[in-house]
């Protein structure tokens, strides 16, 4: 895996929404896995200024994911770590110079209420 400045590896799930309907026609948004199994990363949390900016607007956590491409993921989908199921939202996705070998993803997590 990756070796990044000692980045903690996380196991991941990642989540791409799928818009259903019921049966009185209301647009019901689920989420499932982009892959049936756990995805290892280098996860490293943000600090400083990157976090001061996080508080303005209640995000409670943000981090910077990197991990092997996997075709699909954008910024409709959700990053799911296992270890405690704390759900991140997608900021931002690069693919490594283009070359769909590597992800580097920014995420975010809100604080609720």
């Amino acid at each position: 895996m990756f070796n990044f400045n000692g980045a903690k590896s996380t196991l991941i799930r990642i989540k791409k929404s799928v818009i259903s309907r019921d049966k009185n026609d209301n647009e019901i948004t689920d989420f499932v896995d982009i892959i049936d199994e756990d995805i290892l990363c280098e996860w490293k949390n943000k600090f400083g200024k990157e976090l001061y900016e996080a508080i303005k607007i209640n995000a409670k956590e943000l981090a910077r994911i990197r991990l092997w491409y996997i075709p699909g993921i954008d910024e409709t989908c959700k990053i799911v770590r296992t270890e405690d199921e704390a759900i991140f939202e997608i900021i931002n996705i690069d693919d490594v110079e283009n070359k769909h070998i590597k992800l580097e993803i920014e995420i975010k997590r809100y604080v609720t209420g």
